[in-house]
């Protein structure tokens, strides 16, 4: 075995980060020891470390082969598994771990937060209530309420955020979610709480952005505009600070995705597809796309995976080089008889379908707008919908809200990037436009709020489905979990409040709209 200096020196090394040095050392004392399974963990969180988690794999095994009901091996090794996409091996792991000691509160935790990854919530609350019922965090509970929501139980979700609050008062996350759905035109108490935190409470920068931007809403609620758009701006000037968004990487890629398709016709591009039928819903984020997404879902033939990023993960994993695309790997991939991104994509979404014989599949990934001339070769029988909302209105949208940390959007937090965001992406969308007018449907905002059940039926008739009249009544649809921050609007009636309201801050922010 081991010796107990053996040991301290392996932790000594793993604390300073030295993870090829962990590796060396178990490996060498492997081969004399062989049998330890603590060497094995250790070469395996080392592994994971350097990010290399196919071998962290087989380390842990290893571990586990010797010391079966070590949960923590269990869950090392679940973890690796979840990177990996490997979403059945890690749930047979977690599910395993827990027949052993059913109340481990990191396995619990853990198994919780997997099967959120995987757009199962309702799996998701039962593990979340199982935990609470051990130990009541405050950050357990805003997961368990934040899953409540999701799945549309509001009222559920409001108690558990009530009572964190009260139990947890300095926990702003809970105040931030609850502000989401209080009304604060007819009630002032949660805002004066709000407001007493602010003078009282010595707050991160993260919670800060969460509390201004909860302010902001509520000041808007009651009309309040000029408080309403300062509060607005402090969460936006945090969020910047914590940002590494890079708009020049950001416009190289843009005019890199069009340079590839200047040299290369879309059209004259052959690939093998699986045969399901799938929709791509994009356009920038608060532009309609989650309320597209609800409209859709509640046709009887489809279902949604919802916002999976699948398309960004293929194109970066396999087509990136330097934080761009390399044209290169593209053509390689061009070049070859397979299929790899539709197989990728295919093989990957069938952990997230509720229905496997659903005849159409939903990506409502809103930036694979960047990449339609990819879908349109390596997904030729997919549907396209693009959705456009005025751009004043869309802009207040995204200054008014907190995506950075729910979509990566880095760009929005700061108004000059999210101006030039919007200009670049409007001159891709001409782009594509200019290659084939019929890429994509151009579904406007607009035209849905104002006459929605003619918007509806041109939609269903571009992805060739029949008219249901469910999908006029979308918001009585609760196949669909919603996790965006249309989580409450998308599950009302039309209603058209959201025209126009940028004239609500044409006084704080109409050197920017006069830019669009």
């Amino acid at each position: 075995m081991i010796t107990e200096k053996n040991k301290n020196e392996i932790r000594e090394l793993f604390i300073l980060k030295k993870y090829n040095e962990v590796l060396v050392t178990c490996e060498k004392l492997i081969k004399e020891e062989s049998e330890d399974p603590l060497l094995y963990n250790f070469a395996g969180v080392s592994c994971q470390a350097l990010k290399n988690f196919e071998t962290s794999i087989l380390f842990f095994k290893q571990a586990i082969k010797i010391e079966p009901k070590n949960i923590s091996y269990l869950n090392n090794l679940a973890n690796s598994f979840v990177t990996l996409r490997k979403y059945k091996d890690a749930e047979e792991i977690y599910e395993k771990a827990l027949s052993i000691n059913n109340k481990n509160t990191i396995i619990l935790n853990n198994y919780a937060s997997f099967q959120k990854r995987v757009s199962n919530f309702l799996k998701a609350i039962e593990l979340y209530e199982k935990l609470i019922a051990i130990e009541s965090k405050p950050n357990i509970l805003q997961e368990l309420a934040d899953c409540y929501q999701i799945v549309g139980n509001f009222e559920k979700s409001e108690k558990i955020l009530t009572k964190n609050i009260k139990n947890n008062p300095e926990f702003i996350k809970s105040h931030y979610t609850k502000s989401i759905s209080t009304d604060y035109s007819k009630n002032d108490d949660h805002l004066i709480e709000m407001l007493n935190l602010v003078k009282t409470t010595n707050m991160s920068k993260q919670d800060k952005i969460l509390i201004n931007y909860a302010l902001g809403k509520a000041y808007e609620d009651k009309k309040d505009y000029k408080s309403a758009f300062m509060f607005f701006e402090k969460a936006n000037k945090f969020q910047s600070e914590m940002s590494n968004f890079s708009m020049e990487i950001t416009k190289k890629l843009f005019e890199d995705v069009k340079e590839f398709f200047d040299q290369n016709k879309i059209s004259k591009i052959k690939k093998k597809f699986n045969n399901s039928k799938i929709v791509f819903i994009c356009g920038l984020p608060r532009s309609g796309t989650t309320l597209v997404n609800q409209i859709l879902t509640s046709h009887s033939k489809v279902e949604s995976v919802g916002e999976i990023s699948l398309i960004r993960k293929f194109i970066e994993e396999s087509f990136y080089e330097n934080n761009t695309i390399s044209f290169d790997k593209i053509n390689y991939e061009l070049s070859l008889n397979t299929n790899k991104f539709n197989d990728f994509f295919f093989n990957n979404i069938n952990y997230f379908l509720r229905n496997k014989d659903t005849k159409y599949i939903i990506d409502k990934t809103p930036t694979n707008f960047l990449w339609i001339g990819f879908l349109k070769i390596f997904f030729p029988n997919c549907f396209i919908v693009y959705c456009k909302r005025n751009y004043k209105d869309n802009f207040l949208s995204l200054f008014k809200n907190n995506l950075l940390h729910t979509q990566n959007s880095g760009w929005a937090c700061n108004p000059e990037y999210l101006l030039k965001y919007i200009k670049i992406t409007d001159n891709l969308i001409q782009f594509w436009k200019s290659l084939n007018k019929k890429l994509f449907y151009e579904l406007s905002y607009e035209n849905l709020i104002q006459d929605s059940e003619n918007e509806i039926k041109s939609l269903l008739n571009y992805c060739e489905l029949d008219w249901e009249e469910n999908c006029l009544n979308f918001h009585n649809n609760r196949k669909t979990d919603i996790t965006t921050l249309s989580v409450h609007q998308a599950r009302q009636p039309i209603y058209k409040s959201s025209l126009n309201s940028y004239d609500n801050y044409i006084n704080y922010l109409n050197k920017y709209f006069d830019k669009l």
